[in-house]
Formats: structure tokens, sequence, C-alpha cells
């Protein structure tokens, strides 16, 4: 490994190209913002949100999971490293509740389909 990049990376953002391209180089890339930072004080009324999206919550029925675990899952299954952020100690418990289930891969392609260049985090904020 040459290591590790990290960068927004959620459904909403895949950044697929700029992913392929650092395993190219032997880079790992840590996923930072999987969630979609729900509680982003500078989102704007209206802006989507990832922890809402009906699609997400379909697949997460599915599994009988949160739609935050499909989403760390997601990352997971895609081969990054993920540290979702939570403060809240039965959050932080969920978010480990991953490991017993794998999305498959009709999953992981309507969650990439979802994809809309939707940056959540500016680098200003």
């Amino acid at each position: 490994m040459n290591g590790t990049s990290q960068i927004e990376v959620h459904p909403y953002l895949n950044q697929q190209k700029l992913f392929d391209h650092c395993k190219s180089l032997g880079v790992a890339v840590t996923a930072y913002s999987p969630l979609g930072s729900p509680d982003r004080l500078w989102a704007k009324p209206g802006d989507p949100q990832l922890m809402e999206d009906k699609r997400l919550k379909s697949i997460a029925d599915k599994y009988k999971k949160t739609i935050a675990q499909v989403l760390i899952r997601y990352a997971i299954d895609r081969g990054m490293i993920v540290i979702p952020k939570s403060v809240t100690r039965s959050r932080i418990e969920q978010n480990f509740k991953v490991f017993d289930f794998k999305l498959a891969p009709e999953d992981l392609q309507q969650i990439a389909e979802l994809e809309c260049n939707g940056r959540v985090c500016s680098m200003g904020e």
C-alpha cells in the first residue's frame, strides 16, 4: 500500500474515477462524510438528504438495516475505509453492525445510480 487519501464519498458523490485512480496507484481511500453529513449546518432547505432518501430506505428495509448501515456497507463493499462520525453511543454501536451482511450486486448498482455530483462538504466549511 502506498498511503491513503481521504475524500468525500457517498452515493450522491461516489467519486468512482478518483477511487479507481487511487486504487491504480495502490492508495487506500478513506470515505469522508459517508453518511452525507446529515447534521451539516450549512445545508439549505430543500437540499437532498441521503438519510431520508426513499431509494436507500427501500434497500435498508430489504436487509432489515438502517440507511446509515447501508451507506457504511456500501463504502466497505466498494473497498474503502469508512469512519462514520457520530457522537451518540447507540448510533456508534449501530454503525458497527455492518459485518453480518453484504449488499447484492444489484443493490450496489442501484446505490451507484444515485450519483448526482452532490457534494455536501465545502473546503471552506
